[in-house]
């Protein structure tokens, strides 16, 4: 296993206050690599899954609600 030096510590640990930042805000932690930590965060609600599927349903048949749903992910990339 490698071993950091100070520089790479200090690196690391600065990039896992930045990503507990992100956690604070809701975002979870998908994947941790040694080059950087994924993060993403859902932001559609019930409410609105359901306000796009009676608006859209008769148009798309149900694909706006997907698209909805795809877009509303976010995803974030913390560089380590």
């Amino acid at each position: 296993m490698k071993t950091l030096n100070k520089e790479e510590k200090e690196d690391r640990i600065e990039a896992k206050r930045d990503m507990k930042m992100w956690l604070a805000n809701d975002y979870e932690l998908v994947e941790e690599t040694p080059e950087f930590f994924l993060m993403k965060k859902n932001t559609a609600t019930f409410g609105r899954h359901l306000l796009v599927f009676f608006l859209t349903f008769w148009c798309t048949w149900g694909i706006g609600n997907l698209i909805y749903h795809l877009v509303s992910v976010k995803k974030k990339k913390v560089i380590k």
